[in-house]
This record gives C-alpha cells, structure tokens and sequence, in this order.
C-alpha cells in the first residue's frame, strides 16, 4: 500500500496517507474521503444543532453526524433530551480499568462505579474502541428518573460518563448528575473527546469538582491535519474547552492519548504533554496502549520502542505520566 501523496508506503487501507504526510495541509482533501457525512460541519441551515464542536448543518431528511437528531417530514427530532438518555449503564466493581484507576481515589473505594455509555458521538475515530455506540438503535431509552433511581444505591460511590462520548447527550447527563447530588454523594467524572459546548462543559466540569472526581479528555493528537485524518474532526473545540476548564476548575483535569501505531508518535506526544505542562505540569497524563480495532484492524499493537519514546517525551514536561493496557505487550511496568 503506497501513501497518495508522496508514495512511500503506508500502514493501514484506512488511511490513503503516511504518517508523515497525515498532517501535511494536502491531507485534509482526504478527510472526506475517509470520514463520512463531514460536510454537514458548521453548514449553513436551516436546522441546526449546537450542543458539540460539529455544529450539524441538517437538510430535509438528514441526520447529524452523532447519529442522535435528525430531520424527517420538515420537522427536527431528536432522540434525547435533558429528560431523556440513549444509553446502557452497568456496574464495574472499585477498582476498574478506568484510564484514571492510577491516581483517582475513587479507586481506592470499595463498591461499585456506575458506568453510564452513551450512544452517539461527535466524533468518528478509526481506531474506536467502543464503536457500537454508532448504531444508536442498540441504545437504550431512558429517563431521568428512572436513572436518578438506580443511582440511589448506597454500593454505587462513583458515576462515570462515557461511551461513544458524552457531548451530543450532555443536557441529559447534566441534568442526570444534578439531581443524584441533590440526594447523595457521589463521585461523578467524565471521559470525553472535549468537544462539547462551552457552557455545558464547564458545568459538567463544575458537577466534578462539586463531587470530587475527574474530567478525562482524551487528546488524540496534536497536530490538526492528523486529527482530521484520524477523527474526521478539528481538535480545536477540545483544546479550547481543556483550557477554560483550567481557569475555572483545574483539580478535575486530566488527559489521555491513545498511541496510534506510526501516527501518534513522540512529536505528537510532546506537544500534547507541553500544552498540558503550560498550564499545569501536575496534571495526570496516561499514555495507552493500542489494540487493533474497528477500521484500524490490520495495525499491530504500539510497537514497545515507541510506547518508550512517547513516555520519556512526556516525562520532559509533565510530573505525573502513566503508560495504560502494558498488558498489550505483555509487561507490568515500561522500563
């Protein structure tokens, strides 16, 4: 397989480019080729929807790009709301294998987290690990009470948002959050792309420091043409959202990124790890591992030497660096 552009070869049939050439600025006229639907972003029409980066442009008979609103017969729908989710939710035993297990105290409890996964997301990742969130019928129609209710349980000592990604369903989970803290405490985090609206996530990220537990953002790459190619979506409403949050609420932060086998290499690394350390080198940063999944199958897992470079470009900037799913390669420890 040879790169469309300069023709060296390439790693993956799901990208038509080099690692090299990924973030070149001729790489973003393979974005829609890649990715599906990404003309609706930021279109002019007359639905719209503005709860992520997106900003969905929708004409007759459409659906936006998180697969949750649409429009049908000259009228917009969707099929979630602040009193109503698409989701599965599910309890994992403290500890869990949450990307955060390494420092949360949460993990230190006994009891059980809430896991909340959300259907939809506004981006579309070709090395998703958790891509069923894409086929929304799977999902689950719930309401917030019937939520609210099963929260109650007293084994229950933390909630986490996750999926697919939180951000097209925030008005639910906020609301959702909002009225379990009303009756007890919980520790509530969330794991995201950090494409959300500015107000909601800040006050997803206020609900988190209130209750004592995390904001994840999962950065998946620096460079913005590379983020396209990989996402089909711009980094920067992520960027952006990481940054406002620090100002207001810097005890929930943290950061995750996933080494992409060739694209996410330590060039990347150190620019994420330098933008975190700008603000704040205390924040926790957690490098993980890939599995091959989804439209990224016929990679390998990160070859051990460039899970080593990524962490040691990252420890130049940043106090607290983890290395996640070692498992991958058969270690407990990177040394």
């Amino acid at each position: 397989m040879r790169c469309e552009i300069c023709g060296a070869e390439r790693p993956s049939r799901a990208i038509p480019l080099c690692p090299e050439c990924s973030k070149k600025e001729e790489a973003i006229e393979y974005v829609k080729k890649i990715h599906e639907g990404v003309e609706k972003i930021g279109r002019e029409s007359r639905w719209k929807c503005d709860l992520c980066a997106n900003e969905c442009g929708l004409e007759e008979n459409d659906r936006g790009l998180c697969g949750l609103r649409g429009t049908k017969n000259g009228k917009f729908y969707s099929l979630t709301s602040p009193d109503r989710g698409v989701l599965y939710a599910y309890e994992d035993p403290l500890p869990t294998n949450c990307c955060n297990a390494w420092f949360c105290k949460g993990s230190k409890l006994r009891g059980t987290n809430l896991a909340i996964f959300y259907y939809g997301c506004s981006f579309d990742c070709l090395f998703c690990q958790n891509w069923s969130h894409k086929d929304v019928k799977l999902g689950k129609v719930v309401s917030v009470e019937e939520m609210v209710e099963r929260a109650m349980d007293e084994r229950i000592k933390c909630i986490c948002h996750f999926g697919g990604s939180p951000e097209p369903q925030l008005p639910f989970a906020i609301k959702f959050s909002e009225e379990v803290l009303k009756r007890r405490e919980v520790m509530i985090c969330w794991e995201w792309n950090g494409s959300g609206r500015r107000d909601l996530a800040l006050k997803a990220a206020e609900i988190s420091a209130r209750s004592g537990r995390t904001v994840k953002f999962d950065l998946k790459a620096w460079n913005e043409n590379l983020h396209e190619v990989l996402t089909g979506r711009s980094n920067k409403r992520a960027l952006e959202n990481f940054k406002a949050i620090f100002e207001k609420y810097p005890e929930v932060l943290s950061a995750t990124t996933l080494l992409v086998p060739y694209y996410v290499d330590e060039g990347e690394v150190e620019k994420v790890a330098s933008f975190i350390s700008s603000l704040d080198d205390t924040i926790p940063y957690s490098l993980l591992v890939f599995h091959p999944d989804y439209r990224l199958s016929d990679l390998p897992v990160t070859p051990p030497e460039q899970v080593k470079r990524c962490y040691a470009v990252a420890k130049k900037h940043l106090k607290n660096v983890n290395v996640g799913n070692l498992h991958l390669l058969g270690l407990k420890e990177l040394k």
